[in-house]
């Protein structure tokens, strides 16, 4: 294996991993990468904080923790690997194991042969096929260049409009990035919510609220029908319902496989369109492996392929091909599709399955809901995080979880994504040994609380509903009361404006309780949820028969923007 030929196509998250694990492996070894791009190995999420302003120097995103520039000449410098920047493959000739590449400047090809072969051709931007597409100002935030340019258009022209279609990862960050630069800003999303098929609903709304709260407002269940320009510029995106004004557009509705060579050579895609690759990273040529936002993955939990494109996973995926390449034997298990983002104020995040997936799934799967605050309530600036958790029935193992909230939210996800991959229950959950001091945690962090809620919902101690089984019943049960159970000042600030709420604060329901309809369903509200199930065992030890408690109480309420 010491003089290896290795060609490494693709050179910037998986590719550039492979490339450098290779070189620490086999310092022998013969290593070529080659890209189309100009720039190689950088940081593709930090581009909406160049965007921001967070990261001033968009070369900070090319620059190692010490401070030199990842370009060619480092990598030829420090790791002896042969990089090619505007150099595009053409072909591969497994047979004769050949890869025809396009020098684009010169437009002059040669071919380079290798031992092994790396694809890490990653994704591009799933284009929206309309009238005016091609005109300038459109970007997808997906390239360095993109985001020098959105960068330079944004600090030019002070106080413009922007619309940004996708309300996924890179849309919701775009559209940070351009609000802290005072840009009036429009997001368009086809499905009803923001992170569609990532989020549940309740949880999204939340982002939703928060962007709305900075002067952002997506529109759902749109489609764009166009793109209107002057001069070659855009100036507007017209949907199917109106017209926008834009002086930028970032597209941002998703990315596809850049399957295209390895099809051509026959490799195997999958069910989701992107390349198939086994434990090992290996296509279906043993001779040729591949990572990153190329290949499908088998979902942890399901078992089942699934495409999800994330920078974390390729990072692992090229430490695996190299691996295997240098003969230590490493497989790559899978994902649970764990993921955070920041918008303003709030981080969001999610690990395993969201409802919506375990029952499109076919899995027997309940879910409970609890507020909470991230550190001792006491201390100054803690903050409230929703907890979404997602269970087995029957296994009670965990499924998912999602959190969203002003707290530290990466910090449960990562407890339960961890969980999750060691197969764990509630039960073995209910103890777990966490951290915990006032500046970081409650004494009992809420992850834990969450999994008490669930086992409480599991004995029929808790008996949930949801805010959206709450609203149904608003509307059309008659026989429905939701007890407000907050103070009278909570009251007064944000309610439900329904004649079938009443209002009791807590610690006067026991000399109140004559006030309430024994023969109606009581549905028993507070802000985070806690003072809502207290309420409900009082009134059911008082012989209440049909009482039940609002999940996440008002804090995960979708819909404040109705509240009096």
């Amino acid at each position: 294996m010491s003089n290896t030929r290795i060609l490494v196509i693709g050179a910037v998250a998986c590719g550039a991993k492979a490339a450098s694990r290779i070189r620490r492996l086999n310092p022998c070894a013969e290593i070529t990468m080659i890209d189309q791009g100009k720039y190689i190995s950088y940081a593709g999420c930090g581009l909406p904080y160049h965007i921001s302003g967070k990261v001033r120097d968009i070369e900070d995103l090319v620059r190692t923790t010490y401070g030199k520039i990842r370009d060619s000449e480092y990598f030829m410098d420090l790791k002896g690997i042969r990089v090619l920047t505007g150099t595009r493959a053409e072909s591969i000739d497994r047979e004769s194991r050949i890869v025809t590449i396009n020098h684009i400047e010169t437009g002059m090809t040669e071919t380079l042969e290798y031992d092994r072969l790396v694809l890490a051709t990653g994704a591009s931007p799933a284009p929206i096929p309309v009238e005016g597409a091609d005109l300038e100002g459109i970007y997808n935030l997906t390239t360095m260049e993109d985001a020098a340019a959105i960068a330079e258009l944004v600090r030019d022209n002070p106080g413009g409009k922007a619309v940004i279609i996708g309300g996924g990862f890179i849309g919701v960050e775009a559209a940070e990035a351009l609000g802290m630069k005072r840009w009036e800003v429009t997001m368009l999303e086809r499905c009803d919510q923001l992170f569609p098929g990532a989020l549940d609903f309740e949880i999204a709304a939340m982002i939703q609220e928060h962007l709305f709260e900075h002067m952002i407002e997506p529109d759902f269940n749109t489609d764009v029908v166009r793109f209107t320009g002057e001069s070659g510029r855009v100036t507007g995106v017209v949907t199917d319902r109106k017209e926008y004004p834009a002086d930028l557009v970032i597209i941002a509705a998703g990315v596809r496989p850049n399957t295209g060579i390895a099809v051509d050579a026959g490799l195997k895609t999958g069910e989701t369109g992107a390349l198939i690759v086994n434990e090992r990273m290996q296509t279906s040529d043993p001779d040729i492996y591949a990572g990153g936002d190329l290949v499908e993955n088998t979902h942890i939990v399901t078992g089942k392929s699934c495409y999800v494109p994330l920078g974390s996973t390729a990072n692992k995926h090229g430490r695996v091909i190299a691996d295997n390449i240098c003969g230590i034997e490493s497989r790559f298990p899978g994902i649970q599709a764990t993921f955070v983002c920041k918008v303003f104020d709030y981080a969001v995040g999610s690990t395993g399955l969201t409802e919506k997936q375990a029952v499109d799934q076919g899995l027997d799967a309940w879910a409970v809901s609890a507020p909470g605050f991230d550190k001792a309530h006491y201390y100054p600036d803690s903050q409230i995080v929703a907890l979404k958790l997602i269970i087995e029935n029957g296994t009670d193992r965990l499924l998912g979880l999602q959190a969203v909230g002003k707290g530290d939210v990466a910090r449960r996800i990562d407890v339960a994504a961890t969980a999750i991959r060691m197969g764990a229950t509630i039960d073995s959950l209910a103890d777990l040994d966490l951290a915990y001091a006032p500046p970081f945690s409650q004494a009992l962090d809420v992850f834990i609380t969450l999994i008490n809620v669930a086992k409480n919902r599991r004995a029929q101690m808790f008996i949930p509903v949801t805010a959206l089984e709450t609203k149904r019943m608003l509307m059309e049960d008659d026989d429905v009361i939701l007890l407000d159970v907050r103070s009278k000042i909570e009251y007064r600030r944000a309610h439900i404006d329904d004649p079938k709420v009443l209002n009791i604060p807590l610690d006067e329901l026991n000399s109140r309780m004559s006030e309430i309809p024994g023969d109606k369903k009581i549905l028993c509200a507070c802000l985070l949820g806690l003072r809502g199930f207290t309420a409900q065992r009082i009134l059911q030890g008082a012989g209440f028969k049909d009482v039940y408690t609002i999940e996440g109480g008002m804090f995960l309420w979708p819909w404040k923007e109705e509240l009096e």
